[in-house]
């Protein structure tokens, strides 16, 4: 009787390719006519959002939009002003054997930051961008789920970790809120600067959606009439949370979610007494979520009949399968000294800080984390003709996160948020921030397996004389290599030598097997 196949479909995201690309964007800021030009810059941000992505033959192609917040001094009365620019840019990631309609995961992320004062109209701006990529495609293919037709057809099976994609979606949510200045602040003359930052704090799937909530931290630097304390910082939360429609989806599914291409505006409002002491706030906000269904599969990997010759025909796949995740929070506190070219300082205005991972160490149960700090002070001077001035230091930071498991064979994603940032004026020249930092990281290991899809018999070989062996095990040898080396068994070894349920070998070991047939193994 001829071996039948009896088959299952096959569907998971297969890995097609990661690359990591660093590149140079660099662009002019023209400081339009309403406003003053420039002297002296203060501080300057960049907050990077990817618009499109497109999966191309070979390469993803990437767009989006670098937005830049601009804090500086005016030329001659030295007052101080702001402005907000964007700069488009594309950037290709190689991703060999990637091809359209492929899914796509991104992370991108702004590194450094420099710019030149061409003249009072014009800056020169160059951000250094670190963008990852990851390209998987959903792969279906059918693969043996057992054999029939000979009674003896020996199995080897595998079982894996793997995940399906199972669906996105896209909405926008809005964010409205009213800001009232307490009783110590003076009324505002005019907003100087307006930011906001959006991060994720959890994403759950749940019924046809994916429930995310996040904080929305919006910072507004602004000026009154007060001209002994002129200038002024305002730092509020918003937290918020919000469906992302998804059909299909259900509770237990693995979800990913992200913040992006926010519009926010800020705009002062008189109270009932006639003052500038409300704030009318609005943000608008992208948020993108996707599911993924996970999967524990038993699939065949290889096989054999010590009785019928049989070839295989067998498909490789690439996974990557989850390996652990750890978050944990940790505090970096550090005394900042004023550079001695700068005024001294009366207060501090804010303080912001960038954090940068440098590397991920891996091994012996944990993952260090080594990076930096980017901190930026921005301060009221002492001095009459020089309202703001500001300065920016790089701290060094390392945390270590335990995670069973962990060695230098696995990849890390790791992710770090600033929760909190406090400081303290130490003495007109030093300063001291503190800063809590939460960190997460995500271990994957890529896993390569070889999946039966058919087997035909093949013609039968001359059978000889039944034989007692005598093997001695190697490194690398298992019960199933030696059993199909010798065309016979592993049940049959393994009563022979007496050997323990879990069929382990020790190299060096002597084995006694018996071989009915000698049939080429395929």
């Amino acid at each position: 009787m001829a071996i039948e196949c009896m088959r299952d479909l096959l569907k998971l995201d297969q890995v097609v390719g990661e690359d990591i690309s660093q590149a140079l964007v660099e662009g002019d800021v023209n400081i339009p006519d309403t406003k003053a030009p420039v002297s002296r810059i203060l501080d300057i941000t960049s907050q990077a959002v990817i618009s499109s992505k497109e999966v191309i033959q070979d390469k993803v192609m990437v767009e989006g939009v670098l937005h830049y917040d601009i804090l500086y001094v005016t030329e001659g009365d030295g007052e101080i002003d702001a402005v907000e620019a964007e700069i488009g840019f594309t950037q290709y990631l190689d991703m060999p054997g990637a091809r359209p309609k492929m899914l796509s995961c991104l992370d991108l992320t702004v590194e450094h930051l420099d710019y030149e004062i061409v003249s009072g109209r014009k800056l020169n701006v160059k951000a250094v961008l670190n963008l990852y990529g990851k390209v998987s495609e959903t792969l279906e293919l059918e693969s043996v789920r057992d054999f029939g037709g000979v009674s003896d057809v020996e199995v080897l099976r595998d079982r894996i970790e793997a995940s399906s994609s199972a669906g996105e979606g896209r909405t926008q949510t809005m964010l409205r809120e009213d800001l009232e200045l307490s009783d110590s602040m003076p009324s505002i003359q005019r907003i100087l600067r307006r930011n906001i930052r959006v991060r994720i704090n959890e994403q759950s799937a749940m019924d046809n959606k994916v429930r995310v909530t996040g904080m929305a931290e919006i910072k507004l630097l602004y000026q009154s009439d007060d001209e002994e304390d002129p200038v002024h910082f305002i730092n509020h939360e918003i937290e918020f949370a919000h469906s992302v429609e998804i059909p299909g989806a259900y509770q237990g599914m693995d979800s990913r979610a992200n913040a992006g291409n926010i519009e926010f505006y800020a705009d002062p409002r008189e109270d009932i007494n006639g003052e500038f002491r409300i704030i009318d706030t609005e943000a608008v906000i992208n948020l993108e979520a996707s599911v993924y269904e996970p999967l524990e599969l038993d699939i065949i990997s290889d096989a054999y009949s010590p009785s019928v010759p049989m070839t295989l025909k067998k498909k490789g796949i690439v996974l990557s399968q989850f390996a652990g995740e750890a978050k944990d929070q940790t505090v970096v506190k550090e005394s900042l000294a004023f550079p001695a070219d700068i005024p001294k300082a009366r207060k501090i205005l804010y303080v912001d800080v960038s954090p940068h991972i440098a590397s991920e160490i891996i091994g012996d149960g944990q993952v260090t984390i080594e990076g930096i700090l980017l901190a930026k002070i921005v301060y009221q001077s002492k001095d009459p003709d020089l309202l703001v001035g500001s300065f920016s230091q790089d701290i060094p930071f390392s945390h270590t996160l335990e995670l069973e498991g962990a060695d230098s064979s696995l990849t890390c994603t790791s992710e770090i948020n600033t929760d909190h940032i406090g400081h303290v004026l130490l003495a007109q020249d030093e300063a001291e921030i503190k800063a809590a930092l939460s960190i997460s990281v995500t271990l994957s290991k890529k896993i390569e397996k070889e999946v039966i899809i058919g087997a035909e018999e093949l013609e039968q070989s001359e059978a000889v004389e039944s034989g007692i062996y005598i093997y001695f095990v190697q490194p690398g040898d298992n019960l199933w290599s030696v059993a199909k080396k010798y065309n016979t068994t592993t049940s049959l070894i393994m009563g022979f030598n007496q050997l323990e349920d879990d069929g382990k070998l020790t190299p060096g070991s002597k084995l006694v097997i018996y071989k009915k047939l000698d049939i080429p193994a395929v």
